[in-house]
């Protein structure tokens, strides 16, 4: 799949949540308002070199241990003559309390035909920019709109050094409505391009 070259990452996933009506938000400022995924954000930065995403290896269960539970991990797969698919290598138990455990399975096998752009979205939005993005959104795929999570979802390369793995960090709240858990932040607001160090 060709990159798509963007001048404000995130902005394509902005513009089909207002028109597909999803309660939902891509905000490349990376101003979290939890302070875990600030946390998680930092050690991601510490794995960069020169600019360029962290290898898949370099983000282990040890430098993530406290932090595991909200982690997720995913590999973007594209066959020869296929359409890609995003296929989860990991789990962590907080995420699947939300969602189920998704571990070992592809997105498309799991997520409801409905969901199935939105989720994509999200995931080419942050490998299509190479750069980390945050993201807020209510929990629709598994039938509980009263959690609203944000998230941290950033690239990583592959062994072989291709940008096809993210992992994203989540964190879940209980609310009943988009001012509750984002307050004054608009559900829809146009992105401006941040640098990734």
């Amino acid at each position: 799949m060709d990159r798509i070259v963007q001048a404000e990452p995130g902005a394509h996933y902005n513009a089909l949540s207002r028109a597909e009506g999803w309660a939902g938000l891509c905000d490349n400022t990376l101003a979290f308002r939890r302070p875990e995924l600030a946390a998680i954000l930092a050690l991601w930065r510490e794995q960069t070199k020169d600019g360029a995403a962290p290898y898949r290896h370099c983000m282990t269960p040890q430098l993530l241990r406290a932090h595991l539970p909200h982690i997720a991990i995913y590999e973007r797969v594209q066959p020869a003559q296929g359409a890609r698919r995003y296929r989860v290598r990991l789990m962590g138990t907080k995420f699947s309390q939300v969602m189920g455990d998704f571990t070992g399975k592809f997105i498309d096998d799991v997520v409801p035909a409905q969901f199935l752009s939105r989720w994509y979205a999200a995931l080419d939005a942050v490998l299509d920019a190479g750069v980390p993005l945050r993201f807020l959104s209510r929990s629709d795929t598994s039938g509980k709109a009263f959690l609203f999570g944000e998230f941290l979802e950033a690239p990583l390369l592959s062994p072989d050094g291709a940008m096809n793995m993210l992992f994203a960090a989540s964190i879940y709240t209980p609310a009943a409505s988009w001012r509750e858990i984002a307050g004054d932040e608009p559900l829809f607001v146009p992105v401006k391009p941040v640098s990734v160090s």
